[in-house]
């Protein structure tokens, strides 16, 4: 065990007994290190001095329940934990909704909620037009994602049946799809 080791093993004992020398010199010791660490992680001095300050009267407060081991590092464990807790707990600041009300808005997740729409309509357009046994199929492979044995076992066909049903459905939506494509190219190209 180190002298400083050692050392900070006295203090606890005597600064939880409620010895006030033993708390200041342990404050005095370790208080700038955790500031430095939380303003690091925090980015704010003036909330890493109340992070740091809370941890100091918490210590004080539970220093007879407290069952400390390694005192550096339950100070760093504490700094760390004050940190992400007032971040968790935190609400934006004024730069932070300046900024995030300067961002665009993003155009292009409407275009692609209109692209889904378009494209789930075509591919439950191509299964109407499917025989309604090969329709079960690729809606129990596909859709309900069931394994091809067991959809063979429960409509009582092969596992080789199954699979074919379910690349002739493909085949249907790949080609109503590639039109849809087409379609799209040509509005976007007329619209120029």
């Amino acid at each position: 065990m180190s002298k400083k080791s050692h050392n900070n093993d006295l203090l606890l004992t005597c600064f939880r007994s409620g010895n006030q020398k033993a708390f200041k010199t342990l404050f005095d010791r370790y208080w700038e290190p955790m500031f430095v660490k939380a303003n690091i992680i925090l980015q704010d001095s003036a909330v890493a001095q109340d992070v740091v300050q809370d941890i100091w009267i918490n210590l004080w407060n539970k220093r007879e329940q407290l069952e400390i081991k390694n005192f550096e590092s339950y100070i760093s464990h504490s700094v760390r934990y004050g940190c992400y807790k007032y971040l968790r707990d935190s609400k934006f600041t004024v730069v932070q909704l300046q900024i995030i009300d300067s961002l665009p808005l993003a155009t292009t997740d409407i275009d692609n909620l209109y692209n889904l729409e378009a494209t789930q309509k075509v591919i439950n357009e191509s299964l109407e037009e499917l025989p309604p046994r090969c329709q079960e199929i690729f809606t129990l492979s596909r859709i309900e994602d069931v394994p091809n044995e067991e959809i063979a076992i429960k409509l009582g066909i092969s596992k080789r049946s199954v699979e074919n049903q379910v690349s002739l459905a493909l085949k249907v939506i790949r080609r109503h799809l590639a039109a849809l494509h087409i379609f799209s190219i040509l509005c976007f190209l007329l619209y120029l």
